[in-house]
């Protein structure tokens, strides 16, 4: 039934006039299978397109590959908080809004210093926002249809990862998420005419709670140019998992400030899974350390092969990413600017969702700098993306949208020392 209902609004959608309301945000393109994948990486992977599989900082966590956190020598702590602007248009709509959330938290500490590191925190996977109104005239009747077609959720990872290394070039790692959210859909419908506008809308509810663990392993390769400099290789897979998911569905009844009236559960179970296929990406990075690094990523997941409570028709995915990062003289006593960290790369993407027969593009630009915290191995990040998603052709959606991060990354390089008295 809800197939029926979604393929029917979706079909609407482009034969109608839409309206797109953006209350606490609103991506249409999040309602394909778990909604918008995020991309999990820190602020030095996010200033530099993403990319993370084999660059990394020694004063910077990465939560890409796990492998090279046995780089972190010292104690880290980091937290991120983004804020985007974003515009969606199309033939008949041009709309804008706003929205913030919290990014990540992330904790490191080492075990053994350059052999071994520890790393635990809360980081997103998906977000599903999105809400869709048609409106359709009956035939020889002044009264209309208006469909309203309403998802929300996320699904968050809580993760524990180790990174330990061997012969100080070959780097191994393993993360374990803890996987938690929901995926919630409405669709709902209400008569409307010129004598009467509102009133009750009857519907469905359906609601997806998820658990799940899942794991990503890693792995690196340094092999040293000369005295400071070295080329790097790195890669990350994600094994396939079954994710355990419960499910109701309910018949629902609202009044016009959509208050719930009466609620029939026409569906309840707990036996469901969702099939998320192996992911694998591969990168290379030239690095200097504490002067420069360049880098390319590449990722792919046969997304073709996802299997959800609904038939969701999605696509193989790819993404490629480029980065670079400059410090021009970490060691100045004279310059403040010439300690900081210049960051800039960018991201072509072919997502997995696929509408009206197409498959949707996704590409971004990235700038950001670690500002140093007074004379310490602390940073405050800013980090600027720039990015469009989709397009205004065959009855679609454009988005642009524009991100700011703000992050703090705490070093201590003696949290685990004892303090002598003399």
């Amino acid at each position: 039934m809800k197939n029926i209902v979604k393929g029917l609004l979706l079909s609407a959608a482009t034969v109608f006039p839409v309206v797109l309301y953006s209350q606490s945000g609103n991506s249409p393109y999040s309602l394909s299978g778990l909604g918008e994948l995020a991309p999990r990486a820190s602020l030095y992977s996010q200033a530099m397109g993403g990319t993370g599989v084999s660059n990394s900082a020694p004063t910077a966590l990465n939560l890409t590959n796990p492998a090279l956190l046995s780089r972190n020598s010292i104690m880290s702590f980091e937290a991120a908080y983004y804020g985007e602007l974003k515009q969606l248009r199309s033939d008949e709509l041009n709309r804008r809004y706003s929205y913030g959330n919290l990014g990540y938290l992330a904790f490191s500490f080492p075990i053994v210093p350059m052999r071994l590191t520890v790393a635990t925190g809360l980081q997103p996977y998906s977000t599903v926002n999105y809400k869709l109104i048609a409106t359709n005239k009956l035939p020889f009747t002044p009264t209309f249809i208006e469909y309203r077609f309403q998802g929300s959720g996320s699904v968050s990872q809580a993760f524990l990862s180790v990174g330990s290394s061997f012969f100080k070039r070959l780097h191994i790692g393993a993360t374990a998420n803890h996987n938690f959210g929901f995926v919630q859909t409405d669709i709902f419908s209400v008569l409307i005419d010129n004598q009467f506008t509102g009133g009750y809308t009857t519907g469905s509810f359906d609601r997806v709670n998820i658990s799940a663990i899942t794991y990503r392993l890693g792995a690196a390769y340094r092999q040293p140019i000369g005295k400071d400099k070295s080329i790097n290789i790195g890669y990350i897979t994600e094994p396939e998992v079954n994710m355990n998911a419960t499910r109701l569905q309910a018949i629902q009844r609202k009044n016009i400030v959509e208050e719930i009236i009466s609620s029939d559960t026409i569906f309840n179970s707990n036996a469901n899974r969702i099939f998320i296929p192996r992911q694998q990406s591969f990168g290379i990075s030239f690095e200097k350390p504490y002067a420069y690094t360049f880098a390319i990523d590449y990722s792919m997941q046969p997304w073709s092969a996802y299997r959800g409570i609904n038939q969701e028709n999605l696509a193989d995915s790819w993404r490629i990413s480029v980065g670079a990062e400059v410090i021009p003289n970490i060691s100045s006593l004279t310059s403040y600017f010439a300690r900081v960290a210049y960051r800039t790369g960018g991201y072509y993407t072919l997502t997995p969702t696929v509408l009206n027969g197409q498959q949707i593009k996704e590409f971004g630009i990235n700038f950001g700098v670690a500002l140093p915290v007074s004379r310490t191995f602390s940073t405050a990040s800013l980090v600027a993306l720039i990015g469009q998603r989709g397009t205004t052709e065959n009855n679609l959606l454009k988005e642009n949208f524009f991100r700011l991060t703000l992050g703090l990354t705490v070093n201590d390089p003696y949290w685990f020392q004892k303090r002598r008295i003399n």
